[in-house]
């Protein structure tokens, strides 16, 4: 089944390419990328600063946004009001986007200290398709930039952390529509083989360099970028939720065209006890 969210409609998609070897990079016409394979784990204690930090401002942060919605809700909606309501959507789109880094902050202190806790269960992931492409509606609709949801039919069962596979793309949804063209066109789609689940989200914008595929995942190294090319922080946060689950990211990209699929085993992550002898 195939929907479409044009700047008129509204619904969601994803694609695949072949698994790359890991850390390696090729010209960018055929394919690269580095894999989402994890290291082993190092014991790590959880950093109880970064942790408190991100628990305290949770509650400020809502309630600046309860009192600016409140406060929204209740001016009228003139001419002289105006102004008034537009720093009230302002404050609004700020409070959004601050809680967001602490959510991302909390999650990237978990996955660096090996603390993540997944809650597994066993969801339809069409309907994931389809959440994931509701969470960049607004965005994507804002730039005429359509999002084109492609289900498989029936849609595969995948036992994983639901909250985290969505986040994970969120964050690449949200760069494919930061990077591709005005009036172009985000894919989101997905596709079972091998006993795996593949999500893939392919954008039309510049496409990634050597140099930005070798440190794809490096937050140090975007943050020293004059011009960025991604969210480093969120590009580790989905590597995190995908090596948490067993799963891996590939890449492919060239000018035009790049296309990210995280891949997930259908069956949810292998006990450590259950683990295949390496």
């Amino acid at each position: 089944m195939r929907t479409s969210v044009s700047a008129q409609t509204a619904e969601e998609a994803q694609s695949k390419p072949a698994a790359p070897r890991r850390d390696a990079v090729r010209p960018p016409a055929e394919v690269a990328a580095p894999t989402a394979e994890a290291p082993p784990k190092k014991a790590r204690a959880k950093d109880p600063l970064l942790a408190a930090i991100c628990h305290d401002l949770r509650a400020p942060l809502a309630a600046v946004t309860m009192g600016a919605n409140f406060v929204l809700q209740t001016t009228p909606e003139d001419e002289a009001s105006g102004r008034s309501r537009r720093v009230l959507q302002a404050i609004l789109r700020s409070c959004k986007q601050m809680e967001r880094l602490v959510r991302d902050f909390g999650d990237l202190s978990e996955i660096e200290s090996d603390a993540l806790e997944l809650r597994l269960g066993v969801h339809d992931s069409g309907q994931m398709l389809e959440m994931a492409a509701e969470g960049v509606r607004q965005s994507a609709l804002a730039r005429n930039i359509a999002i084109d949801v492609h289900r498989a039919e029936p849609p595969p069962l995948l036992r994983c952390d639901r909250d985290r596979v969505l986040r994970a793309l969120g964050h690449i949804l949200d760069n494919a529509v930061r990077f591709s063209p005005d009036g172009g066109a985000v894919a989101l789609s997905e596709e079972e083989r091998d006993g795996d689940i593949r999500f893939s989200v392919s954008d039309q914008g510049p496409g990634l360099s050597e140099e930005t595929l070798q440190n794809l995942y490096d937050r140090t190294w975007h943050a020293k970028r004059a011009a960025r090319v991604g969210a480093g922080l969120g590009l580790a946060i989905v590597k995190g939720f995908l090596q948490a689950h067993g799963g891996r990211i590939e890449i492919a990209t060239a000018p035009g065209a790049t296309t990210f699929t995280l891949v997930l085993p259908k069956d949810g992550p292998t006990p450590p006890g259950d683990a295949p002898p390496t």
